[in-house]
């Protein structure tokens, strides 16, 4: 387990090295500028996908709650039918032996 995350650890400085001369090459060639701009603009651009993906994986849990707790409620609903008429069958069998013993 610690190699692996040393191994995740080497290759996230490796793409971080390889971005930072990257970057460094285009603040050379393009001036900063011009590489501050197209930053920024990746930033944003990386900021509105990352809560496009949150809002698209949290409609994703609330459907899929909402369909579950929809199942939820049909059964407990078919369960407290049940109950209701067992409930109507037990009112009707003490009104019948309560109107026995009265007579």
């Amino acid at each position: 387990m610690y190699n692996d995350r040393m191994r995740t650890l080497k290759i996230v400085v490796i793409i971080a090295a390889v971005i930072g001369i990257i970057a460094a090459l285009f603040y050379l060639v393009y001036s900063f500028t011009l590489f501050w701009q197209a930053f920024a603009a990746g930033i944003t651009i990386g900021i509105l996908l990352i809560i496009i993906f949150v809002l698209i994986v949290l409609a994703m849990y609330l459907w899929i709650k909402n369909l579950l707790l929809k199942r939820e409620f049909k059964k407990q609903e078919a369960k407290l039918e049940q109950i209701n008429m067992e409930l109507n069958r037990c009112r009707t069998k003490l009104k019948s032996s309560k109107l026995e013993e009265s007579e």
